[in-house]
């Protein structure tokens, strides 16, 4: 028996006494009004704030180049010059970034005409190869929905001008930039920036398609023979160009040939010529399954600023304008006296850290289809010094101060809000840092379309249900999270009987990074929401259903990275508390990802009654059903995953790369549904009754493992089952790596990710069931 989880009791956050804000708390506007306005110590804030987000658009949208660190200097320097001339503080991110996609462009240029000037027939070797770098990737063929940094390969065959555009909405999609701050960035109206990212998606996904079938094992030679080929044009082409020797161009291309060879340029060329091959191939056209990048749950690390240019901005933020002349010279200048000053020293006194960026290993999600604007999903919630428990994500073991931290820093939650609130705030005041609201539904109602609130750390016993009632919209989403790197916690044992804690309606709202225990109601209820995220929740120890959607109009809602753990009735039979439930509702595109779901007296997620599709990926339900309290005439289902589709309904749920195991009940199953259900890549293990048990619907079960069920499965005559275990014979529970049992409850990694756990890993086929390790 696995041993209950104790409860976190982390000690409440530390008040802020100060009435006025210091320049220490300026946020937002007032921050940049304070740096237009002269004050030295502001502008070093300010600058050391948006440091990290120029980094991250400039070192994606150059992919790694040399010049990136050059770049974003001259951004910076250009901008603090221009400073005193923006009108509209409120615009200053869109502003900065504007900035540095010029630059950007501006370098393009600079390396085009260099390029043809000086380079010579013998270095056209040094081209990155994008065949090489397609064959430098792991084999696996289940990495491009498990690792971003697939789509950053892919992103070298884009053009300069498309992997600027990726570079916008990667920043979008963390939450770092709003879709209109992305149009304003590109200089284009948003219907036009919306089809400019459609078309750079576009050929995104055809470079994961292309990669997808590079990986094909065996890889197919006609595959091969084209990049063979491909590649020995690119470089022929190459040479000829760069040495002033190139084919007489036609009309037709007269005006659109290249002055020089480019990486990007030559790559593009080659992923047409594979993509030809790839879609005319029934053998390649097979592997390469993904529609389009929308498919694929991205996580893109975001990249640490170089200490040494966190140090050379941090004075340039000092300096700027002290100094004439051109901003070649100056920067010559700094750099000339950082090299002479050791890397430690200049961080220690540039008060800076080693790595300033303000998302480290952020979990990029796209959100449901049609929304524009992501939520701010980042990593988990701080612990501020409490244990970890099973359950609980990873924390920056940081406690709250009454003096937020000014150096740039990776913080789990929101840096900064438009409001906040905090145990010991006042709902009569203005919400601000210094003088927080007291209850979240007091901000939430203050909030509008585009604005935030952070929640602090500390334990919150709301005596009344906290309404969340607010929406978004599709461009300017509402946004609640915890705080930097506190870990705020909502005890509901204060609550009137029967009375839920979260209450939840509307759409196009992030809630991030909040813990909810102790409520014998119903923690969080979403009824006909859409558009929502649901991000980094630790549900556990509730008397109801963790978290609950129902109702008409649920659709297209995320809820990623969450634990939803020990949540049973008490003074019952007990085993009817599922963790994750859609009841009663009708709805598409909802998606759950990256969850636990462990340890419910009910079962893990449960689906029945709802009329509509959910897909769930790389997500685990295990020891569901099991009586872990002393409960009297205990009586439960605890399937792990119970995916909808009461009689009558036909449902087409999907699942992959899921697992379940040591449930009380199946691991994957139906409810007399007479919908479609696809299963791919499943494990089920030691449940107390069939792994897979699809009797009346037409599930499709392809590459799942079931093994030690009770039985392995048990399927109807309309099931459909190919290249499963039990489709194979020699299957044993001897092909299990079984040890490390406790692994898949430790700490989230950094980035709010699954630990990563061999538990369950085969070692016969491991292309068949889940693969626990991310």
């Amino acid at each position: 028996m696995r041993k209950d989880p104790a409860r976190p009791t982390p000690p409440g956050p530390t008040p802020p006494t100060a009435t006025r804000p210091s320049r220490a708390e300026l946020t937002g506007p007032d921050l940049v009004e304070a740096a237009r306005s002269g004050d030295p110590g502001a502008r070093a804030a300010l600058f050391g704030e948006y440091l990290p987000l120029v980094y991250n658009v400039v070192g994606r949208g150059l992919q790694g180049q040399a010049d990136v660190d050059d770049v974003v200097q001259e951004t910076m320097l250009r901008a603090m010059r221009a400073l005193p001339l923006l009108r509209e503080p409120e615009r200053f991110r869109s502003w900065i970034v504007s900035i540095a996609i010029r630059q950007m462009q501006e370098q393009g240029r600079r390396s085009s005409a260099a390029l043809a000037r000086h380079r010579p027939v013998t270095d056209a070797d040094g081209i990155p190869d994008g065949t090489r770098a397609f064959a430098d990737v792991a084999l696996d063929r289940r990495a491009l929905a498990e690792a971003g940094g697939d789509l950053l390969e892919a992103g070298r065959w884009l053009s300069d001008e498309e992997r600027r555009t990726m570079a916008l909405w990667w920043q979008e999609t963390a939450g770092q930039l709003t879709r209109a701050e992305v149009a304003e960035a590109l200089d284009l109206s948003a219907p036009h920036t919306a089809v400019r990212i459609q078309r750079m998606k576009a050929r995104l996904s055809v470079a994961v398609g292309v990669l997808a079938a590079w990986r094909a094992d065996p890889r197919c030679a006609g595959l091969d023979a084209v990049a063979a080929g491909g590649r020995r044009a690119g470089r022929s082409r190459t040479a000829a160009e760069a040495s002033g020797v190139a084919e007489a161009p036609t009309a037709a291309k007269a005006t659109t040939a290249p002055a020089a060879a480019t990486a990007s340029a030559a790559g593009g060329r080659l992923l047409t010529r594979l993509d030809r091959h790839v879609q005319d191939c029934p053998r390649c056209g097979a592997a390469a399954t993904w529609n389009s990048v929308d498919d694929l749950p991205i996580r893109i690390g975001a990249l640490a600023v170089p200490a040494a240019l966190g140090a050379t901005v941090a004075g340039l933020a000092a300096r700027h304008g002290a100094a004439g002349g051109p901003v070649s010279s100056l920067l010559g200048s700094f750099r000339h006296a950082l090299g002479r000053i050791p890397v430690k020293a200049a961080v220690t006194a540039a008060g800076a850290t080693v790595t300033l960026a303000v998302v480290t290993g952020v979990t990029i999600h796209h959100l449901p289809p049609g929304s524009d604007a992501p939520g701010t999903v980042r990593s988990p919630a701080a612990t501020n010094g409490t244990p970890h428990l099973p359950g609980a994500v990873p924390s920056a073991r940081t406690a709250p101060s009454s003096t937020p931290k000014t150096s740039p820093a990776a913080y789990s939650g929101l840096a900064t809000a438009d409001y906040y609130v905090a145990p010991d705030g006042d709902d009569t005041g203005p919400g601000t840092l210094a003088r927080p609201f007291a209850t979240v539904t007091r901000a939430v109602s203050r909030a509008r379309p585009g604005q935030t609130v952070a929640v602090r750390g500390g334990t919150y016993h709301p005596g009344t249900t906290v309404s969340l009632t607010a929406s978004g919209t599709r461009g300017h989403r509402i946004t609640v999270s915890n705080y930097r790197d506190e870990r705020p916690v909502f005890d509901g044992s204060r609550l009137p009987s029967g009375a839920g804690l979260f209450v939840r309606s509307g759409g196009y709202v992030t809630v991030q990074g909040l813990e909810i225990e102790g409520v014998a109601g119903r923690p969080f209820v979403c009824t006909s929401c859409h558009d929502d995220v649901l991000a980094r929740l630790v549900v556990h120890g509730n008397g109801s259903t963790g978290l609950l959607l129902q109702g008409a109009g649920t659709h297209d809602n995320l809820i990623q990275d969450s634990d939803f753990y020990d949540n049973h009735e008490s003074g019952s039979s007990g085993g009817y508390v599922d963790g994750v439930g859609f009841t009663t509702g009708a709805g598409a595109g909802n998606r759950i990802r990256g969850c636990r779901i462990y340890d419910n007296s009910g079962d893990g997620l449960d689906l029945s009654g709802f009329d509509g599709s959910v897909t769930i990926d790389h997500t685990w339900a295990f020891g569901n059903g099991v009586n872990r309290w002393g409960i009297t005439d205990f009586s439960a289902g605890g399937s792990g995953f119970k995916l909808g589709g009461d009689a009558g309904l036909k449902v087409a749920p999907v699942v992959s790369d899921s697992a379940a195991w040591d449930n009380a009940g199946f691991g994957f199953t139906e409810t007399g549904s007479a919908g479609t259900p696809r299963l791919t890549d499943d494990t089920a293990y030691r449940n107390g009754a069939a792994g897979f048990a699809f009797v009346t619907s037409a599930a499709v079960l392809r590459r799942d493992l079931a093994l030690g069920n009770r039985p392995d499965v048990w399927l109807g005559t309309r099931a459909g089952h190919t290249g499963n275990s039990w489709d194979q014979r020699g299957w044993t529970t001897a092909a299990l790596h079984l040890t490390g049992t406790t692994s898949p409850t430790a700490d989230r990694d950094p980035d709010g990710r699954l630990p990563s756990t061999l538990f369950l890993g085969n070692t016969r086929d491991p292309s068949i069931g889940a693969r626990l390790t991310p």
